[in-house]
């Protein structure tokens, strides 16, 4: 017995010719379109990767490249100056390069006295009620210890200048800013001269006087004892008791 041949179309009429060509053409054809479907895919990842790696090339080359204010702000700092230096001047070969210039100093004359004088400070009297004098000039006094041979005057009040001063004073004294207030420095037992304007100390002999005594709270010489005369301060309210010799 002759076997049935295999089924090869799984059980179908077997392809003709024109099918089987047909079939193989629109596999080849399947295939061909995957092939260019995935070119594109690949293509299209391989430009995104190469954009990516691009730009972050050119970022950092953004950031390493200096500005264009940079490159002037740097070729200015860079760039020399074309001002032209100044020739250096040597001093001549007699001079001495150690020595100061000698200078004449302006003559100075009236009105430079002037100034020079004015801009000097005023003398400083350093004075208090209570003290004695033995004397005073233009610009200092001469201090004297009170009731001594040398002490002439005893300073009343102190004050600056036009300070009003005791009218019954016996004299008063300015030296620059200050103003002294004077009275005679009457010593009980001393002897003085009153022969002048202004009573001077004497020795004890003719034509003198002696301090006998110094009344306080009085303006009467008549409270002065055993006294022939005597010195009235009224405003003050004291009295000098002295007697001739």
């Amino acid at each position: 017995m002759t076997e049935p041949a295999s089924d090869e179309n799984g059980g179908q009429p077997p392809l003709s010719p024109q099918d089987k060509r047909a079939r193989v053409g629109a596999t080849a054809a399947a295939i061909a379109i995957a092939a260019v479907v995935t070119s594109i895919v690949l293509g299209i990842g391989i430009a995104a990767l190469l954009a990516t790696a691009g730009g972050g090339e050119a970022t950092t080359e953004e950031r390493a490249a200096p500005t264009a204010g940079d490159s002037s702000a740097t070729a200015g700092a860079t760039t020399p100056l074309t001002t032209p230096v100044p020739p250096v001047v040597s001093p001549p070969a007699s001079a001495s390069p150690s020595a100061p210039p000698t200078t004449t100093p302006p003559a100075l004359g009236t009105a430079g006295q002037v100034n020079k004088e004015a801009k000097q400070a005023p003398p400083k009297i350093e004075v208090a009620a209570g003290e004695c004098l033995s004397g005073f000039g233009e610009k200092e006094v001469t201090e004297a210890p009170c009731g001594s041979p040398e002490s002439r005057y005893k300073v009343s009040a102190v004050g600056p200048v036009g300070t009003a001063c005791p009218a019954d004073g016996d004299t008063s004294h300015t030296i620059a800013d200050t103003t002294l207030c004077l009275d005679i420095d009457w010593v009980v037992g001393s002897c003085m001269d009153v022969s002048g304007d202004h009573p001077q100390p004497a020795d004890c002999g003719p034509g003198g006087v002696q301090v006998i005594s110094i009344l306080p709270d009085t303006n009467s010489v008549n409270a002065c004892p055993s006294a022939d005369s005597g010195f009235v301060y009224d405003q003050r309210r004291f009295v000098v008791c002295f007697a001739e010799l």
